[in-house]
This record gives structure tokens, C-alpha cells and sequence, in this order.
């Protein structure tokens, strides 16, 4: 996964850097009927990478992120959750809607739990700086 962003700091062989969240809709507000509001193309995230190539601060570079890890907090984030939601409201006809959303809860527990599991080890999703933007 590759994302364009501007450097705010450097620091050590690490920049600061910030960008826009992506939205499904790319920012278009004004032609979106799903009711989300400015605020969700509007939100700028901020992360630390390696500087591999000595970007300074207001440089536009892009950072890429390892695949496999975004892959991953994707499926504990969206996916297991809803496949958590669907099998407690299949599989136990007694109380479907009650066993629905404690699936839905579980699989969000879970995702909050790796998570915080992989910032201790160290193991959380690194980004690179590869590129300057012209």
C-alpha cells in the first residue's frame, strides 16, 4: 500500500508525516449522497516512517506500508467482527439478535487485543518513506 503524504518532522533516520484519510468516494462531498459528511474526507492522520531517502519537512513523498499487515488489520478490523455478528445470529436461533451482537462485540475485543498485542512487541504496521512527489 502506497499513500502520498507530507513530511511535518524529522527526527533520527524517522520523519513525521501526515496525510488526508481515504475515503471510498475519494472526497467528492458534493456529489455523495451517503449522508457521511465532510468530516470523513476531512480527517488527516499522522504516523511515524523511515526516512530512507532524507525527506525534510514539507517535502510531498510517498510512504508505503507492508501489505501483508494491512491486510490483516483490515480482516480483524471489518471482516472477522461481521463473520463473528453473522455466525452468533445463524447459529443460535434461541436468542439470534442477542448472540449477534456479542459476536460483533468478540470480534471487535479481538481486533483491540492483537492490536495492543503488536505495539508492545514491536511488531505493529511500519511505514516507508520510498519516493519524493513532484
Amino acid at each position: 500500500m502506497t499513500q502520498e503524504v507530507t513530511v511535518l518532522q524529522v527526527y533520527g533516520g524517522s520523519a513525521r508525516v501526515a496525510y488526508k484519510r481515504p475515503t471510498a468516494c475519494h472526497g467528492d462531498c458534493e456529489k455523495c449522497a451517503g449522508g457521511c459528511g465532510a468530516t470523513a474526507a476531512s480527517e488527516t492522520l499522522v504516523v511515524d516512517a523511515e526516512n530512507l531517502i532524507g525527506a525534510a519537512p514539507g517535502d510531498r513523498v510517498l510512504i508505503e506500508a507492508q501489505g501483508q499487515k494491512v491486510a490483516w488489520a483490515i480482516f480483524l478490523v471489518y471482516v472477522l467482527p461481521i463473520l463473528l455478528f453473522l455466525a452468533g445470529y445463524f447459529l443460535v436461533p434461541a436468542a439470534p439478535v442477542l448472540s449477534a451482537g456479542l459476536g460483533f462485540l468478540l470480534g471487535l475485543a479481538i481486533a483491540v487485543l492483537v492490536s495492543r498485542r503488536q505495539t508492545r512487541s514491536g511488531t505493529q504496521i511500519r511505514y516507508r518513506i520510498t519516493a519524493y512527489i513532484q
